[in-house]
């Protein structure tokens, strides 16, 4: 879909490029200026898709909740971690 937008820009530019009418070039740069907008947010939101981690791959609250209780008791008879 980004790239039929991309595509329908490069196309809205060249109708106002080539236009004799000033409504129809301004009509053209309207429409390549809009596609390309959109081009731009679909390209956009497909990087950010492909970068993004699954949900089965973040931390149930069990694991967080698990985590932050090992954190908080050092095990006993351990040496404190900042001697001063």
């Amino acid at each position: 879909m980004r790239w039929i937008l991309l595509v329908l820009a490069v196309l809205g530019f060249a109708l106002g490029f080539s236009a004799k009418a000033p409504g129809l070039m301004g009509l053209g740069f309207v429409l390549g200026f809009a596609f390309l907008f959109a081009a731009f947010f679909a390209f956009a939101a497909a990087r950010v898709a492909a970068n993004t981690r699954p949900d089965s791959a973040l931390l149930t609250d069990k694991d967080i909740a698990t985590l932050r209780a090992s954190l908080r008791k050092p095990p006993p008879g351990a040496p404190p971690a900042n001697p001063a």
